[in-house]
């Protein structure tokens, strides 16, 4: 009777089971030193907003406290500029001695990448590329396209990660729409590619597009028939992920594709916003930075998370 009880505490333990996914971006998450290959000069003690190591510090304390108030079990972040950063941001986490770091620092003119970090109990690295986002027009690598297969420990399911940071918006909307467009068909092609020669697994798109899920970009990545927009429920008072002179955008997503097929389930997507991560009145985000100024906030986004459960797992 005692190994039956336990065996049903176990399978329901198991089909309990949840993961939580956040996305961030962290908003220039430097270190202090030069990078002679990039320009990240305003970003040292001597640059145009002082960076000091104090700065630095207070900057990966203050993403650590957002990070450990999700605690995820995934964590997918753009605007990074290497390693070393990371692994000062994973000794302040929870799990610290948990956590895997996937990074590439490519050919981003301002140093800032896409970047992965996982907790090692419940994921496993089977995988990772990247793709290349090269803005013709303006003679220019934009950031690249990161994907991360990532083996769900304890299961027989594989999720494919893509981490997105389109071209921004500046010199104006309509002028960067086609380079968005052009990013957004580079992830087409992608997810096409993985649900090819993986059918049977999950693919999550995520990421800061710079665009709202009303924008022609986002529409284009929507008509493909396998691709599923997944809204993020959001707190009162809050009505995006970015807020810039009194306006509010949506700019950090979730799609989905494939999860029908596997044994994970899509369970709710939440944008974060606590009260201390707000400038009140506006509501928006408390940046770090505000012009050349450090307000000691946080970053100029909010996060956003996505719980996945479980509807198998193999228990050995």
């Amino acid at each position: 009777m005692k190994k039956i009880i336990l065996l049903v505490t176990a399978i329901c333990c198991c089909l309990g089971s949840e993961l939580r996914l956040m996305f961030w971006n962290v908003e220039n998450l430097f270190d202090i030193r030069d990078d002679p290959k990039t320009q990240d000069g305003d970003f040292m003690p001597g640059g145009a907003k002082r960076f000091t190591y104090r700065a630095y510090a207070l900057k990966s304390r203050h993403t650590a406290e957002v990070i450990n108030h999700v605690n995820p079990d995934l964590l997918a972040m753009v605007e990074v500029e290497n390693r070393e950063v990371l692994e000062d941001l994973a000794d302040q986490l929870y799990h610290y001695n948990d956590w895997e770091i996937c990074i590439n620092e490519g050919p981003d003119i301002r140093g800032i990448e896409p970047a992965l970090m996982f907790r090692r109990k419940k994921f496993a690295l089977a995988g990772c590329r990247y793709y290349s986002v090269f803005i013709e027009a303006r003679g220019y690598h934009s950031r690249p396209l990161m994907r991360a297969d990532l083996a769900v420990t304890g299961t027989e399911d594989t999720l494919v990660l893509f981490i997105i940071h389109w071209p921004s918006r500046r010199g104006g909307k309509a002028l960067t729409d086609p380079y968005r467009l052009y990013a957004a068909s580079v992830l087409h092609s992608a997810v096409r590619e993985v649900r090819k020669e993986h059918p049977g697994y999950a693919i999550l798109m995520t990421g800061d597009f710079n665009d709202d899920a009303a924008d022609t970009c986002l529409r284009y990545l929507e008509e493909h028939p396998d691709i599923r927009y997944l809204a993020t429920k959001r707190p009162r008072h809050v009505f995006g992920s970015y807020y810039y002179e009194g306006e509010w955008v949506q700019f950090d997503h979730f799609l989905t594709s494939g999860f029908e097929n596997s044994g994970l389930e899509l369970r709710s997507a939440s944008l974060i916003a606590p009260f201390w991560m707000r400038e009140i009145p506006g509501q928006g985000p408390l940046r770090f930075y505000k012009g050349m100024e450090i307000s000691g906030g946080y970053s100029d986004h909010y996060p956003i998370c996505l719980k996945l459960g479980l509807k198998r797992k193999i228990i050995e």
